[in-house]
């Protein structure tokens, strides 16, 4: 006998009432993703990127920014060019204090320089004009001279004495006399009127040169 066929109706009776009965899960069944990978240029930039690019700290200054802030506080450097003014100088403030020392520059003729000993010290004696003085260098190192062989301490109340300690009178350094010099000192004082200023040679610079 021929297999009996299943009855139609009762199969999609059966099918209905399961799909009836069937409640869909709280999740959504996950669908299927496809991975791209990035291309080698496109990741080669990203690492670049990455390698290249440095993380900034909020509030971050940088050596440079802090360098142009100092510099832009600082207060130029008070010129003296009369032995007047730097006799005031030497009485008024406090010269003792590296700071006011630096504060300053001494801006003068440099006339004649002769080596001198005292004890152990061996040292140049720089004798200093006002830059202003119309009369010539020549002039001025005769009668300045001159006058120091009859009374030295009256004659340099008018000169500014600068005394370069271990410094040989040959030295290719030393500025030419007639030379206009400028220079932060590492000592002032008054002596018998006498404004007496130490330095060191490295800290003269050339103004003008005979």
């Amino acid at each position: 006998m021929p297999p009996k066929k299943p009855n139609k109706t009762l199969v999609d009776e059966s099918t209905a009432t399961a799909a009836a009965d069937y409640t869909a899960p709280d999740d959504p069944i996950p669908t299927a993703i496809s991975l791209v990978s990035d291309s080698p240029s496109t990741t080669k930039h990203m690492r670049s990127a990455r390698s290249t690019s440095t993380p900034k700290s909020v509030g971050y200054e940088s050596p440079l920014k802090k360098l142009r802030k100092t510099m832009g506080q600082h207060t130029p450097r008070k010129i003296i060019d009369t032995i007047d003014s730097l006799r005031n100088f030497i009485k008024d403030t406090d010269v003792g204090n590296k700071q006011i020392r630096d504060s300053i520059r001494i801006q003068a003729r440099l006339l004649w320089f002769t080596p001198e000993t005292i004890g152990e010290y061996h040292f140049l004696r720089l004798y200093l004009g006002e830059q202003q003085a119309p009369e010539p260098l020549r002039q001025q190192q005769r009668e300045f001279q001159a006058a120091q062989r009859d009374d030295p301490f009256e004659t340099n109340q008018y000169l500014i004495t600068l005394s370069l300690y271990e410094v040989s009178p040959d030295d290719p350094h030393l500025p030419a006399p007639g030379s206009v010099i400028s220079f932060s000192p590492t000592k002032l004082s008054i002596y018998r009127n006498c404004c007496q200023v130490n330095a060191k040679l490295s800290a003269i610079t050339i103004i003008n040169e005979p």
